[in-house]
């Protein structure tokens, strides 16, 4: 029987980073997923398989290993705010869909596209990235590129569009991601 002294490390604490690697879940759902790409290259081929799991362990490890070790935003989200979040993306998606294919399908109608600056102030990157994804969803809007305090918006239509719909966008982008600070802006015409 081996004897351990008090201040020697465990022999677990040795293979410590690669126990954690392996037992985490997003090494599994990793596995899968190049398992899942590695039957697609393959076509299921039952002598690539040998090979396979070897790159499989060692790209599901690496990409672990490497991926930055970020909060996940997702357990701060509330349930409630997440399916009403869920219902008004899902709602505005097909409204934007329609009037959208309603503005392709009438041959004589006059549109006057257009380009807006949204200023906004929010707290990181992936709430901007999630508001200007979200923005894309709302008729005949896309939105173009994100310079400092400011949020480029391409409007299909300048006659139609409602400056009341981008702002509710972004309250409830806001509201589902967390606090963050809307400046005061001019009321314009757009």
């Amino acid at each position: 029987m081996t004897d351990f002294k008090q201040d020697a490390p465990l022999p677990t604490k040795i293979y410590s980073r690669l126990i954690q690697l392996l037992s985490r879940l997003g090494f599994w759902i990793r596995f899968t997923l190049f398992s899942l790409i590695w039957i697609l290259l393959t076509g299921w081929q039952p002598g690539s398989w040998p090979l396979g799991v070897v790159f499989i362990i060692m790209a599901s490890s690496l990409s672990l290993y490497l991926a930055p070790q970020q909060p996940i935003v997702a357990r701060q989200i509330k349930p409630a705010k997440l399916c009403s979040f869920w219902c008004y993306f899902f709602i505005h998606s097909l409204r934007g869909a329609w009037v959208t294919a309603q503005l392709a399908l009438k041959p004589k109608q006059t549109l006057l596209p257009g380009v807006i600056n949204y200023p906004i102030d929010m707290v990181n990157e992936s709430h901007i990235f999630t508001f200007m994804q979200v923005i894309s969803l709302l008729p005949g809007t896309v939105s173009a590129e994100h310079h400092g305090g400011e949020v480029r918006i391409h409007i299909l239509d300048l006659n139609s569009f409602s400056r009341a719909d981008i702002d509710d966008c972004f309250a409830r982008v806001s509201k589902l991601l967390g606090k963050t600070k809307q400046p005061l802006v001019e009321q314009s015409n757009y």
